[in-house]
């Protein structure tokens, strides 16, 4: 489930950074400095705000509800925190005992059942994101400056 997780986290990060493209001035440029390989969150939108990926978490929101709680509790996986920790520990001792342990196993026994189909909704949202924003740029490759 932590990888899972932190998989999801990359794609929806993807899926956010290629999304940027329809938030700013000169989509095309926005590219070619992409490929250059500028730092997205370095960019700005049409506003003058930062692409970072809270901003572009909050331009998304509307259209998709869940993905403001998803993306913040999704953080912890890629960023080393303390579910890292706590997903691995399978038992603690009491107070006087002090121990720790942690399970490597084959088989996932802390997480329901209904938590892996969570994910995997995610991961179908997360795709539908990008295959939009995917399909659109598609379109307007077409397209010229002008008609942009």
């Amino acid at each position: 489930m932590v990888v899972a997780r932190a998989l999801l986290r990359m794609h929806i990060d993807t899926s956010l950074r290629f999304s940027a493209a329809w938030h700013v001035a000169k989509p095309h440029d926005f590219a070619t400095s992409v490929l250059k390989g500028d730092r997205i969150d370095k960019m700005k939108d049409r506003t003058g705000a930062r692409l970072t990926d809270a901003r572009l978490v909050q331009l998304h929101k509307e259209k998709y509800p869940w993905l403001p709680a998803v993306y913040e509790s999704l953080s912890g996986y890629v960023h080393f925190s303390g579910a890292h920790i706590s997903d691995a520990i399978h038992s603690v001792g009491d107070e006087d005992d002090r121990t720790v342990e942690f399970l490597v196993s084959d088989q996932d026994l802390k997480f329901p059942e209904f938590s892996w189909i969570e994910v995997l909704e995610c991961f179908r949202e997360a795709t539908s994101i990008l295959e939009t924003f995917l399909q659109g740029w598609g379109a307007t490759k077409k397209l010229s400056d002008k008609q942009l």
